[in-house]
């Protein structure tokens, strides 16, 4: 049986969570599931998203923060992104 051998350099913390990902080519905002996460990136399912642009925002809190994204790699439902280093704050906090 062949080992994988893992080539990360951080370990991802395990989830099973919502998300909201958007971006500007396309109106709406699309339900993805996060299944696994760190604070350079993540890997997330989604849901009969046939096209993606190779940057997009996520928000993992419903528009509270928001994080700008670039799309590393793509298999099927599954992709896996990096995250940019700026969080953005939603302007409508109080």
């Amino acid at each position: 049986m062949t080992r994988l051998i893992e080539k990360r350099s951080v370990a991802r913390t395990a989830a099973s969570r919502g998300a909201l990902l958007f971006f500007s080519a396309q109106r709406g905002v699309f339900a993805c599931e996060v299944r696994d996460v760190t604070n350079a990136g993540a890997q997330i399912r989604l849901s009969g998203l046939n096209v993606l642009p190779p940057n997009f925002e996520l928000s993992f809190d419903n528009f509270r923060t928001v994080r700008k994204c670039r799309l590393i790699w793509r298999h099927g439902d599954f992709i896996g992104i990096a995250f940019e280093k700026k969080l953005i704050a939603s302007a409508n906090t109080t």
